[in-house]
């Protein structure tokens, strides 16, 4: 006797199998691990690496994402490229760093090493 949970079972099964193998034909994956990810966490299919995770069925999806790939990506002869050359960064940033500006406000204050400080200006600041 059939019961209705061993048609949903069977079925459930039926759709999952059907996906891989649609998700194998597509071309965006690389294997069988990549099919099992996505059915699970792309398609909420929780217990679809377990349904499909039998010796036979991975050799058939790792072959079908093969197939699949080079079909989308021929292999094309490999034609020498020219040399690329490194981007040149400038000698000095756009935007001057902290110490720069520091500096930079320093010197516009009038503080600069031509004018020392004499140590009772120091004292007299103080207090």
């Amino acid at each position: 006797m059939s019961t209705g949970h061993d048609d949903l079972a069977a079925w459930n099964r039926q759709r999952i199998v059907t996906l891989a193998l649609e998700l194998a034909d597509s071309g965006r994956y690389e294997n069988f691990a990549d099919i099992a990810y996505a059915l699970q966490f792309e398609h909420g299919m929780a217990l679809a690496q377990a349904l499909i995770d039998h010796p036979d069925m991975r050799r058939q999806l790792n072959a079908r994402c093969a197939d699949a790939r080079e079909a989308l990506f021929p292999e094309t002869p490999e034609q020498p490229q020219a040399p690329e050359r490194p981007v040149s960064l400038p000698a000095q940033s756009a935007t001057p760093s902290f110490l720069r500006r520091a500096a930079s406000a320093l010197r516009r204050a009038g503080a600069s090493a031509a004018d020392p400080v004499a140590p009772g200006d120091l004292n007299s600041a103080a207090s």
